[in-house]
């Protein structure tokens, strides 16, 4: 086993170590794990793609600038209290752009039909999700708005890849959405709402950085032969 190769399990093994004891502390609080296991997870995670990537084009080193945002919503929240749900959401921003510009050449490489159909659902989401946290939001709403619209772009986006970023995007759209309400929509009550959105949030991240790593493995050699399918939807994906 090469020393890249080893170093990228070790950041998967430390990134499903830390993200299985962040919901083991919502679940069972009176364990007091530190919050900032949550960082640390997301630092396994950028690890773990780090190590993994052999070719840098624009579609890893977006992936990892996303990856770094993600990381920084997790940790300097902790750092800022009284406006950590502001800072979060700033960075939050930030890391799904990042997502869907890393994911956006990809998916351009093939336009399907009914790979477009999907824009419908995720539209649906986030009208609701504004419509609904809109007033709760208060002088946040424009940053739960611009949050809401990029989310869904990359939900869309990542659904036209392949099936683990397909899963990725929707697990971290549906997280988001319940965060929102939990956050924002007075009277909104999941319950264990917080684990329920760490376990998607963590789930999702995974699959998406697993997708990504896969789409962009795709050697050139393969591009008479190799296809990462969706659905009905054929693409090939080559990353320079």
């Amino acid at each position: 086993m090469g020393r890249r190769q080893l170093i990228g399990r070790a950041g998967w093994v430390a990134f499903a170590l830390f993200a299985a004891l962040t919901i083991l502390e919502l679940a069972a609080p009176g364990l007091h794990i530190p919050a900032a296991v949550q960082g640390l997870a997301t630092a396994g995670l950028v690890v773990a793609f780090a190590a993994s990537t052999r070719a840098w084009g624009a579609t890893s080193i977006g992936a990892l600038v996303a990856m770094l945002l993600a990381w920084g919503g997790d940790t300097l929240p902790l750092f800022t209290p009284g406006s950590e749900r502001a800072v979060a959401a700033a960075l939050f921003l930030g890391a799904v752009g990042g997502y869907a510009i890393a994911l956006a050449p990809m998916w351009l490489r093939t336009v399907d039909g009914l790979r477009l159909l999907l824009a419908v659902p995720y539209a649906a989401v986030v009208l609701g999700l504004v419509i609904a946290c809109g007033d709760g939001a208060g002088h946040l709403r424009p940053l739960v708005l611009a949050y809401a619209v990029t989310l869904a772009l990359m939900a869309f986006l990542a659904a036209g890849v392949n099936a683990l970023t397909w899963v990725g995007g929707t697990l971290l759209l549906m997280s988001s959405s319940v965060l929102g309400m939990s956050w924002f929509l007075p009277g909104a009550w999941v319950p264990h709402a917080e684990m329920w959105v760490m376990l998607a949030y963590f789930a999702g991240h995974a699959a998406l950085v697993a997708g990504i790593l896969r789409a962009v493995a795709v050697q050139p050699r393969r591009a008479g032969r190799g296809v990462d399918g969706f659905g009905g939807a054929t693409l090939v994906i080559v990353e320079g």
